[in-house]
């Protein structure tokens, strides 16, 4: 059931979030007061302002990054930091690539298909409007706690309606500048029939990495971080022209994926540097 709550003074710099399980208390007066949060797993974390950390859910299982392969058009590195993000968390990743029954480029979606699975994620083409794929997902997600996540516009809130039975409002892309507008506004927890849950989270055109080290992100690119073992100095970053780096023109790694590698290492390296001054 839906019950309203206040929440106890000493956690008010602890707030509970999206997706925790808390300890509850009745008051005489009938109320409820959150008392404490239990231990959390499965962490999303994003950059907030003045290098300030956000929990954007808890206690998550899969991380779906939804993609439209057209109207926005599929770009892989907002898909990137959400990997490193759901690395970060010990969150698992999947990508649902959604309205392939517009006409869209297949060479470059099927590029991105072969990408992604090659690492180990599920990729699951997906159209709303004729239902390809939705099953599949549904099987992916039961009893399960997911996150939607992704770009404005690319049909998170049409796919939420599909999966829950919902019937929220939607918007279209807008013509001119090719992009979504907002739906959702913020997190939202919603069981799922038959079992599981899952949080829609608002729209955005970016997403800023928390909770990682400059020097721990190889990590969170499996392919960089086993070329890596073959680079000629231990710490070695692989940043561009690096002596001894073996990282660059590795089997396994795409230059696409490299690139999108050193730009959020430069920005943790920034924000390192700001945190450090």
């Amino acid at each position: 059931e839906e019950r309203e709550s206040t929440i106890a003074g000493r956690l008010r710099r602890a707030r509970p979030v999206v997706g925790d399980r808390v300890e509850l208390r009745e008051l005489p007066d009938g109320s409820l007061r959150v008392e404490a949060v239990l231990p959390r797993h499965g962490v999303l974390l994003r950059g907030a302002f003045r290098n300030e950390e956000k929990i954007v859910a808890a206690n998550v299982d899969v991380l779906v990054i939804v993609a439209a392969v057209a109207r926005p058009p599929l770009r892989t590195g907002l898909i990137d930091r959400y990997l490193v993000a759901a690395w970060r968390g010990g969150i698992e990743a999947m990508l649902a690539l959604t309205k392939i029954d517009l006409p869209y480029d297949e060479d470059e979606v099927a590029r991105v298909r072969e990408l992604y699975g090659s690492l180990g994620h599920r990729v699951i083409p997906l159209s709303l409007r004729t239902g390809e794929g939705l099953e599949e997902l549904r099987s992916a997600l039961a009893d399960r706690v997911a996150v939607l996540a992704g770009h404005s516009g690319v049909g998170k809130t049409s796919l939420t309606n599909a999966l829950t039975g919902r019937t929220d409002a939607t918007t279209a892309v807008n013509p001119v500048a090719g992009r979504g507008r907002h739906t959702t506004t913020g997190a939202r927890y919603m069981d799922l029939p038959g079992g599981g849950a899952l949080i829609d989270t608002a729209g955005i055109r970016s997403y800023g990495i928390a909770g990682v080290a400059a020097d721990e992100l190889q990590h969170a690119f499996p392919e960089i971080a086993a070329a890596a073992e073959d680079c000629q100095w231990e710490g070695c970053l692989h940043r561009e022209r690096e002596d001894g780096c073996a990282v660059e023109g590795a089997p396994g790694v795409s230059a696409e994926r490299l690139a999108s590698y050193r730009k959020l290492l430069s920005e943790l390296e920034e924000l390192e540097a700001e945190r450090g001054s």
